[in-house]
């Protein structure tokens, strides 16, 4: 199965704020924390807020002039850190997100 087939969601041992445009995250089972730049934290907050990965690299590629192959490697690439420091899970479409 496909990573954008998925949906995105913040654990509950993650912590987020944004100030301006910009995020920082805490993982509190770690005690790291993480920056975003404004792409990140648009990249980030599409990935969470729609319902699945594959419509947040088509809102991703409204809101910004770049070409869709690069986007999408940079997408997954951000999705992919972001998993492996465990400041991101995700679940199949068909299954209730679990928070």
């Amino acid at each position: 199965m496909s990573l954008l087939t998925n949906r995105a969601f913040i654990p509950s041992h993650v912590v987020v704020r944004t100030v301006a445009d910009e995020a920082v995250l805490l993982n509190l089972d770690t005690e790291h924390y993480y920056t975003l730049d404004s792409v990140a934290t648009s990249m980030m907050r599409h990935a969470t807020t729609c319902p699945n990965l594959k419509t947040a690299v088509e809102q991703l590629l409204k809101e910004y002039d770049v070409n869709a192959e690069e986007l999408l490697r940079d997408f997954e690439s951000l999705i992919r850190q972001l998993l492996q420091a465990k400041l991101l899970e995700l679940q199949p479409p068909e299954q209730p997100l679990s928070q």
